[in-house]
């Protein structure tokens, strides 16, 4: 799942309607505060567990490597040696070779751990930014609106539509940190640091 870039919000009280694509229904967004995103952080710590680093994937790989205990073992832990030092994946035979050793091991216990915890991190992401950043919301088929202690309650959020739910949430977390050019336009207004980067801080 990607994350979108930073939208530009001039306000941390300005808002935005946005509109799924292809829905008939609207949804009122906006930036969240500092004490919001302090909220935000904590509620998706607990719905989404943390996000496995790239270095901790790879170790959880070789280890599975080692209990598989293949006859081509060296040549497997060169590949993810080689991966490791290919971050940005700019080796594509590298990201290749390396796509192919994890789905042959993808069954293994410790591997299959860290895989699953990556999944849920990510998965977690929009519908927790959502539930924070949701104002509002009209059109067919959307039960009455309300928030309850700063957050849509959970039980509203998943009567929305998945697909909605997902848009609406990448939205969201696009609006976490608002463009720099425009920070000096809301007076008084807290800093507002990225919303944790699931590569660099897990």
């Amino acid at each position: 799942m990607d994350i979108p870039p930073a939208v530009p919000i001039f306000s941390a009280l300005d808002t935005e309607e946005y509109a799924p694509p292809g829905s008939p229904r609207t949804y009122t967004l906006a930036p969240l505060t500092y004490r919001e995103r302090q909220a935000f952080r904590a509620d998706h710590a607990r719905e989404g567990g943390v996000y496995p680093t790239p270095a901790q994937i790879l170790e959880a790989l070789r280890q599975a490597v080692h209990y598989a205990d293949p006859d081509n073992a060296p040549e497997l832990l060169a590949v993810i040696d080689a991966a490791e030092a290919d971050p940005d994946g700019e080796n594509t035979a590298i990201q290749s070779a390396l796509a192919v050793i994890e789905a042959t091991l993808s069954s293994d216990p410790g591997y299959a751990a860290l895989l699953a915890a990556r999944r849920r991190w990510l998965g977690m992401l929009p519908w927790c930014a959502a539930r924070h950043s949701l104002r509002g919301w009209d059109g067919p088929g959307l039960p009455p609106f309300r928030r309850d202690r700063g957050a849509v309650p959970a039980e509203l959020l998943d009567l929305l539509p998945e697909a909605e739910l997902d848009a609406i949430g990448m939205r969201a977390v696009a609006m976490l940190r608002p463009d720099r050019s425009a920070e000096g336009n809301s007076a008084g207004r807290s800093p507002s640091p990225a919303i944790p980067n699931p590569i660099a801080e897990g």
